[in-house]
């Protein structure tokens, strides 16, 4: 692979991530010349049922030390509002999310068609559940944006059904590991498609801004804690939502601008996939 590239990912879960954050997001890129990956959310982003159900976990949520909650991203009335119509977000935002491709930034599919349910429960799904909600959720995208590259799991849950179904829709890759170097089939190596793990982060799947941001971690401290990651001469990875690095795009700048400054060619993570599978099939020749 060429060496020294940046790919930032976009996870688009929430209605605030497009009102808020994709409008900056589209002005720093623009004004810097830069195209990102956003992985985009078709179904529901909040479920009051879900929430009751696993009262405990939306209080751990609430208070977690090391990430900024939904409800502080969007604000109470707000994240009431959206877990009470509990309305999709993709299918509530495609000339917003077409916009980008028009950007030329690239559209991923991101899980299904509610995101509360795979994140608090997806160990528990039944195998043919999962797959027909993959699939109603691929086939919107389809309909709206085309067939898209790659495939990401909310809060990186994923096992080899899923890599099975991502391999069957027809993906280059996916996006459901944080750490490592890319790999063909994840893990098990088992699979038709590339892997790309995000290789900047904080602890758990927590986005490494959002986990200075919750520290209250000044910019510049931020900027140098980047410094260690971007002295890597192969594939940095970093990832965040719309609503909370996207709507804080003086930061979002300051780290574009340095990733450039560092000699880095910013590419997208279907660009990523080509290069991968094109250096892959030459080592065969």
């Amino acid at each position: 692979m060429t060496p020294r590239l940046f790919s930032f990912r976009w996870d688009v879960d929430h209605h605030v991530c497009v009102t808020d954050g994709l409008p900056r997001i589209r002005q720093v890129c623009s004004d810097l010349g830069v195209k990102n990956t956003f992985f985009v959310n078709m179904g529901k982003s909040t479920d009051l049922g879900e929430w009751l159900r696993g009262i405990g976990k939306s209080k751990a949520k609430l208070t977690d030390p090391n990430s900024v909650s939904l409800v502080k991203k969007a604000g109470w009335p707000r994240f009431l509002k959206e877990t009470l119509l509990a309305r999709p977000v993709g299918l509530s935002f495609p000339r917003e999310i077409e916009a980008l491709q028009s950007d030329g930034h690239e559209l991923g599919l991101h899980g299904g068609m509610n995101h509360v349910t795979w994140s608090r429960r997806f160990d528990r799904l039944p195998d043919d559940e999962l797959e027909a909600d993959v699939r109603e959720s691929h086939a919107h995208f389809q309909r709206l944006f085309g067939a898209p590259a790659g495939f990401t799991s909310p809060g990186f849950r994923s096992d080899p059904r899923v890599m099975r179904i991502v391999d069957q829709l027809g993906c280059a890759y996916d996006g459901d590991r944080i750490g490592g170097a890319p790999a063909l089939g994840g893990a098990a190596r088992a699979h038709l498609h590339w892997t790309i793990p995000v290789t900047v982060c904080g602890p758990g799947t927590v986005p490494f801004l959002e986990w200075h941001g919750a520290r209250g971690t000044p910019d510049a401290a931020v900027l140098e804690a980047l410094d260690p990651f971007l002295a890597s001469n192969g594939l940095v990875v970093m990832y965040g939502h719309p609503c909370y690095e996207g709507v804080r795009a003086e930061l979002l700048r300051k780290v574009f601008e340095r990733v450039l400054a560092r000699g880095f060619r910013f590419v997208t993570h279907a660009e990523v996939a080509t290069k991968l599978q094109t250096s892959r099939e030459a080592a065969r020749a």
